[in-house]
């Protein structure tokens, strides 16, 4: 079998967490479930994404929740009761041209939908490994334009400023028109010769695109023409094994009143100025997956599954929960009063984000959590590998 260059980075990442999981057997801490979450509803949405390493999670956008699966489904459903209000199958486009059909018809893992979901100028936005970046009606379903672009779509596109923003797995990034695809501007990049399979997400704000690479760099382009405004190195390659030399920067960066939380695998947390790119502060915490933030404090799992809250106005640590340390967890979701993390047996953890301290555990389909949940605090919606979207609330 062989490999490409990213897929070899995760094949060496992935042996690199099963070697750590030999050598000493992975308990999960003891937790006495102070609350009890409840089930609102779950779906199953078509076969999930599988193994594939996948920027797929789901959407809440006002009354709906919508989510993807590999092969090429997309379905929305209402927030409140789990109907299906529709689906949209990407292998059954009627404007695909004779060779994308026949690609489709011969390829095992069809659309291979690895990118979304986003929202903006009334639509939804995804993208596939086959190239495909496509724009549904947010309100029916109905295919609003499918333009191909020249690379892997990995991540969700970012979307604002009158414009649709797509990060390939290449590392270029290209600007379209949210009306019809059309593309106005593209921003070449070069990658590293090994990375993690993954990019991070762009986000769009203040007339600027702001981007991580593969090189452990973080830049802002001007939005309208695609013209670097700057780039700065957060993290630098070192270390004699080639895992301890990748510097990618995969999580989503954060932007708030003008400032970028930015954070690499085997870097550091960056605060950083948006126009400048002036350095603010920076602390020594390394991590892969997307953080979030409430209020004034920034969470985090680092990449060996620490968890961590920071002040973000001046980077001081407020706790850290270690007792998840090696077990292979999402991002973080913030939800009411509590911090939700998974991991890739299925278990949802929850601590109460104000201390720290683990106060439930819940088991789900075992084939695993491989993004954060998303929440809009009134509820919390989780999926799992084999496509299974569930619904949960609190009190």
């Amino acid at each position: 079998m062989r490999f490409s260059v990213k897929q070899a980075a995760v094949v060496l990442f992935s042996f690199s967490l099963l070697a750590c999981s030999s050598k000493e057997k992975l308990v999960l801490p003891e937790v006495e479930n102070q609350i009890k979450p409840r089930e609102v509803w779950s779906a199953q949405v078509g076969n999930g994404v599988a193994h594939y390493e996948s920027g797929l999670k789901p959407l809440i956008l006002n009354d709906k929740v919508y989510m993807a699966s590999r092969e090429g489904l997309v379905v929305a459903f209402e927030l409140s009761s789990g109907k299906r209000l529709w689906t949209f199958d990407l292998r059954k486009d009627d404007t695909l041209s004779t060779l994308q059909k026949l690609r489709q018809r011969f390829s095992a893992d069809n659309a291979r939908i690895a990118g979304g979901i986003s929202h903006g100028f009334g639509n939804i936005y995804l993208g596939t490994e086959n190239g495909d970046l496509v724009a549904l009606n947010a309100e029916t379903g109905a295919l609003a334009w499918r333009v191909q672009v020249p690379g892997e779509v990995l991540v969700s596109p970012a979307v604002g400023d009158g414009f649709v923003v797509v990060k390939l797995g290449t590392g270029s990034l290209i600007g379209l028109s949210p009306d019809n695809g059309e593309q106005r501007w593209i921003f070449e990049n070069e990658q590293p010769p090994l990375t993690i399979r993954g990019v991070s997400e762009p986000v769009i704000d203040s007339g600027g695109v702001v981007y991580g690479t593969a090189n452990g760099r973080v830049g802002v382009l001007v939005v309208d023409r695609g013209f670097q405004a700057w780039e700065e190195n957060i993290a630098t390659p070192k270390g004699s094994t080639d895992l301890s030399r990748l510097v990618d920067v995969d999580a989503k960066p954060i932007v708030i009143a003008g400032t970028i939380y930015t954070i690499a695998f085997n870097g550091e947390l960056f605060a950083l100025d948006l126009r400048s790119g002036q350095q603010l502060w920076k602390r020594d915490y390394a991590s892969f997956r997307n953080m979030t933030v409430q209020g004034t404090v920034l969470y985090l799992v680092d990449s060996e599954g620490r968890i961590y809250a920071i002040d973000r106005r001046n980077g001081t640590e407020l706790w850290s929960q270690t007792g998840l340390h090696r077990h292979f967890l999402t991002g973080p979701a913030v939800y009411k009063d509590y911090l939700v993390v998974g991991d890739n047996k299925g278990n949802l953890h929850w601590l109460d984000r104000n201390s720290g301290d683990f106060v439930a555990r819940q088991s789900f389909d075992s084939s695993g959590f491989f993004r954060e949940p998303v929440s809009n605090n009134e509820v919390l919606v989780i999926s799992t590998r084999d496509g299974e979207l569930t619904v949960l609330q609190t009190p």
